[in-house]
């Protein structure tokens, strides 16, 4: 069952990929449609929401005062990510979660053996 829902969120992730692929080449732009740009498009509120929490509850500098270093979670790593192409975030996503689909273990069905005998016995 894990396998089955990998292998449709990778088709779902491929998809997304092609869709944001063609858009970009319909529109024309100079550039990609960054995967901030389409986060903040289609969920402003939970952009925002998500650079809060992350900077103040699962930041380790943020969360052990006396470290005294500077947060580095948000800004010079996610941030990073979210300037990325979203085709291109998409489709190595939609890699990824495809390889890991192929790690699972198929479940293994056991064959009852056949019963020759008519009367049941």
């Amino acid at each position: 069952m894990a396998r089955i829902t990998f292998n449709i969120l990778s088709v779902l992730l491929f998809l997304l990929s092609i869709w944001y692929f063609i858009t970009d080449q319909m529109q024309q732009r100079s550039s990609a449609t960054l995967l901030g740009e389409a986060w903040f498009n289609n969920a402003p509120t939970s952009l925002q929401l998500a650079e809060v929490v992350i900077d103040r509850y699962i930041d380790p500098c943020s969360l052990i005062s006396f470290l005294g270093c500077p947060s580095f979670l948000w800004h010079p790593t996610i941030s990073s990510v979210l300037q990325l192409p979203a085709s291109l975030f998409f489709f190595t996503l939609g890699v990824i979660v495809l390889v890991l689909s192929q790690w699972i273990p198929r479940r293994r069905v056991r064959r009852q053996p056949y019963n020759l005998r008519r009367d049941g016995r």
